[in-house]
Formats: structure tokens, C-alpha cells, sequence
């Protein structure tokens, strides 16, 4: 196992009950072909990576449910059997968010995405980690979940927060000294899912910016 040191260069994070009510869509996003296509988690993590002051490089985008709610309209369709709509199909998969960044912005580089279960944000951050290792190059971290579907209170026991991300921009240190553990600082009431990261970004906003990450 090798542990790394990264700095935290800007960190962002959102969340509410229900739905998260202004994410700034009409001016990240001011083609309005564009933003009708938009999901919820790629609003949420265009307006994270706007908040951490990220246009374009290496992104490492974490999800535990993925498009929940577009998942939910095709499954919808095939119970109903209705014609599938290519948009939610489109919008499906796991990388729907940073491939909606990449257009918007014209990035071209390399997107990484992963699943983890509760695990999500913590094996996002340490595949952000190496990825700023190797790469020498600020890479965006970022995690979402938005869950706000129809009838999700009769299952839902994992959050207080249907909709929820953070996103943190960081470089690999050469310094090891004076680097820190993570601190797990539980933000209640936020899914499992995205602690680790929320805990990251909560050190930075109280200036602990350089991290030590297990790989």
C-alpha cells in the first residue's frame, strides 16, 4: 500500500431534502437545447465543478446510483410497455455527467468514473489521487447522487438529502510532511456514499489542504 500527499486546491459541496432549487443552469448552460438534456446529476456536478473554478482537465466522477431517475423512466416504459425514449436512454449510464461537462466545455481529457457502493467517494478520491500522481496535472474529484424519484420515501433509508454532491480539485505534493490523515467528519443525514469526500472538503474549508491518501 503507498500513501500519497495531495493538496486540495477548491472544494464545493450541495445538498438538500428534496431538490437542490438553484444551480445556476441558465448561465453554466446557456444553450437551452443543451440544459433541457441535462440530468440532475450533471447540474449538480457542473455546478460543482464551477465552484471549484474547474473548465478543463482529468476528471474522476464518483456514483453509488448513478441516473437513478432516468434508470426509473426506462423501466417505467418497458412496465407500461411504452417506446423507450432515446434521451433517458442516452442519459443512462454511469459517465452522463462529466460527458455533459466535456461537451460543454470542450475537454477533451481523460474521465474516469466510479462505482463503489457506500465506498464511492473514498475510492473516487483515491483513484483522483493517483491520477494527480502520475499525471502531474490538478485533477476534479467529484461525487453525486440524486435520488429524488417517485415513491423513493417507501425504500429510502440511506439518506435525509435526495440530492447531494461535493467536488474537490487537487494536485499530488511532493511534501509528506505535514500532510494529514483524513478526518471523517459524518455530515449528517448525507448518504454513505459521499462521506469521504464531504469530510475532505470540510478539512479544506477549515485550511487543512494537504491530505495523505492510501492507495
Amino acid at each position: 500500500m503507498k500513501t500519497v500527499a495531495v493538496e486540495i486546491i477548491s472544494s464545493a459541496k450541495i445538498y438538500a431534502k428534496e431538490k437542490i432549487e438553484d444551480l445556476e443552469e441558465k448561465r453554466l448552460v446557456p444553450k437551452m437545447m443543451m440544459r433541457r438534456r441535462l440530468t440532475r446529476n450533471a447540474k449538480v456536478m457542473l455546478y460543482l465543478s464551477d465552484k471549484c473554478g474547474f473548465k478543463d482537465g482529468k476528471i474522476v466522477y464518483g456514483t453509488c446510483f448513478s441516473e437513478l431517475e432516468e434508470t426509473a423512466k426506462i423501466a417505467n416504459a418497458v412496465l407500461e410497455n411504452q417506446l423507450l425514449s432515446p434521451t433517458s436512454f442516452q442519459n443512462s449510464v454511469y459517465n452522463t455527467a462529466p460527458s455533459y461537462f466535456s461537451i460543454l466545455n470542450k475537454d477533451i481529457d481523460e474521465i474516469i468514473t466510479i462505482s463503489s457502493g457506500m465506498q464511492t467517494s473514498l475510492e473516487t478520491l483515491k483513484t483522483a489521487a493517483l491520477q494527480a500522481l502520475i499525471s502531474k496535472e490538478p485533477v476534479l474529484c467529484v461525487c453525486v447522487e440524486c435520488i429524488n424519484i417517485k415513491n423513493i420515501d417507501e425504500i429510502n433509508s440511506c439518506t435525509s438529502y435526495l440530492e447531494a454532491g461535493v467536488g474537490v480539485v487537487l494536485k499530488a505534493s511532493d511534501k509528506i510532511n505535514g500532510a494529514v490523515e483524513i478526518e471523517m467528519r459524518k455530515t449528517r443525514g448525507i448518504i454513505d456514499s459521499l462521506q469521504d469526500l464531504f469530510s475532505v472538503a470540510k478539512m479544506s474549508e477549515d485550511g487543512k489542504n494537504r491530505i495523505l491518501v492510501e492507495l
